[in-house]
């Protein structure tokens, strides 16, 4: 049985900062190449014995060195993605720690998917005002169109680590003890010793007599 792991999808915060560096670097390349060229393109005069003005047409090797810099450049830019792409990356998910996975097998994308992806499925997303960007504020997994329609997600590339919780047991609280209730001892019912008077003029038979009857009374 194959071991499941959790990620955790990246953030919309994230996701937006990844954007802008991808979106950066190549916007950055391009302004790098517009300064060179300006800069190498600007003529260069000084005034000779006669006062005339030459040209020196040094400009256009600096010209040809910007290009050359500026395709080394873009060049290294592209080797990098491509690097990055065959992660299921681009440069900056890459820096931010993220990844694109397929909701299938949680495996991150490979090469091709990635470019199909970043160079044609997102024209979807940015086709009808950004809204398949704009979606990832509304989605619950914060997923664009790009996303769904490749069933994919964005997540970070550090697993979610399984928490362990320690339950510790409750000492047992001590029980009531039972309420004994004593018991009852027998109340031995006192003899009432009952006083007869005699007569004086009673004979020894008499008393005997009137002994077994007192004893026929108690009894």
């Amino acid at each position: 049985m194959a071991e499941k792991k959790t990620l955790k999808l990246s953030s919309r915060g994230r996701r937006f900062a990844a954007a802008l560096i991808d979106s950066a670097i190549p916007m950055i390349l391009w302004i790098v190449m517009v300064i060179v060229l300006a800069i190498a393109s600007v003529s260069d005069y000084y005034y000779d014995d006669y006062y005339y003005y030459d040209h020196h047409y040094g400009a256009a090797a600096g010209v040809g060195i910007g290009l050359i810099v500026f395709l080394m450049l873009m060049f290294a830019y592209l080797i990098v993605e491509i690097v990055f792409y065959a992660k299921g990356q681009s440069i900056g998910k890459a820096i931010l720690g993220m990844k694109v996975v397929s909701s299938k097998n949680g495996k991150p994308l490979g090469f091709w998917w990635m470019m199909f992806r970043e160079f044609f499925v997102k024209t979807a997303s940015s086709s009808v005002f950004m809204l398949g960007y704009i979606w990832i504020l509304i989605d619950k997994r914060n997923r664009g169109w790009h996303d769904k329609i490749l069933d994919t997600y964005v997540v970070d590339c550090k697993p979610v680590e399984k928490q362990t919780v320690t339950v510790r047991a409750e000492a047992a609280k001590p029980t009531a003890e039972p309420v004994v209730e004593p018991v009852a001892e027998p109340v031995a019912e006192p003899v009432v010793e009952q006083v007869v008077d005699m007569p004086a003029d009673v004979t020894e038979a008499d008393v005997d007599k009137l002994i077994d009857e007192m004893d026929n009374i108690t009894e």
